[in-house]
């Protein structure tokens, strides 16, 4: 993380994506962003060689190699996006925030969903987890998701953002992780997708290979500054990484600023989708 993003947020790099950097309202943000950089010029603040290395000017081999399709996660970090641009810069598919825990559903992510499909994208959603003490937040917070989703067959499959513990165990960090999935499992009839950092799962998790095990195998893994991902429980229990978050700090055309940005590889995109995948016909 540079110095500047930390003026902005101290959630650890490895652990959040940039589009979900929190600690103000949206619309306090908005206020204080130019100020902290202001500051952050005034002191010579500049970008880590981590934060360097994760710029869009040096796209890693394995984000781009043949076969290798191009995406972003996006947020209320992103108020206006172009998405016709956005298609037409050869961006293939998108993630958007849609909710967070049981009481927030992201400004942008009807409008989001919308135009991101207009213009011909493969789009999907996730929804940034909040873990609680009970199996039952978990439920509620998957209903939650589901209804303000709503997600077509056409869709990819949905997203469970991991980078909070809720101060749980590993053990029963787990269990809400799996009581979550299955819940929207249930309800949507598709295994969701996870993602998470190697520090986060091995931290929080303890590197567990549970969740895999229990048939949820298509990981989306964020690692920024290197060639290729460390893929956490054990490469993913040998089916290693499906969507890399290689960077938080993009650069593309019709988006104003920084954007996660994605790659998918090992799968074509249609082969990806709700329809595609669902576990009951």
């Amino acid at each position: 993380m540079s110095a500047t993003a930390a003026l902005i947020t101290a959630a650890p790099a490895t652990t959040a994506p940039a589009s979900d950097r929190r600690g103000f309202a949206p619309s306090a943000r908005r206020l204080l962003i130019p100020v902290v950089l202001a500051v952050a010029a005034a002191w010579g603040i500049g970008a880590s060689p981590a934060d360097a290395a994760s710029t869009d000017s040096v796209v890693p081999a394995a984000a781009k190699a043949p076969g290798v399709k191009s995406g972003i996660d996006v947020s209320h970090w992103q108020p206006r996006i172009d998405w016709p641009r956005v298609a037409r810069s050869g961006i293939d598919f998108a993630i958007a925030k849609a909710t967070e825990g049981t009481n927030f559903v992201d400004e942008t992510y009807a409008r989001n969903a919308r135009q991101a499909r207009a213009a011909g994208i493969r789009f999907t959603a996730y929804h940034f987890a909040r873990p609680g003490r009970s199996l039952r937040s978990a439920r509620r917070q998957a209903d939650f998701f589901v209804r303000h989703a709503r997600l077509k067959p056409q869709d990819l499959v949905p997203a469970l953002d991991l980078e909070r513990s809720g101060g749980l165990s590993s053990a029963r960090l787990e269990h809400w992780v799996l009581a979550f999935l299955h819940r929207v499992e249930r309800r949507l009839h598709v295994k969701p997708m996870v993602y998470t950092s190697p520090g986060f799962w091995k931290g929080n998790m303890a590197d567990s290979r549970a969740i895999v095990r229990a048939g949820y195998r298509v990981l989306w893994v964020a690692h920024y500054g290197t060639r290729r991902p460390e893929v956490p429980a054990s490469r993913w229990n040998g089916h290693g990484w499906t969507i890399w978050q290689w960077t938080k700090c993009g650069q593309v055309s019709g988006i104003t600023g920084c954007v996660d940005r994605d790659a998918l590889s090992g799968v074509r995109l249609r082969d990806l989708t709700i329809a595609a995948l669902r576990t009951r016909r």
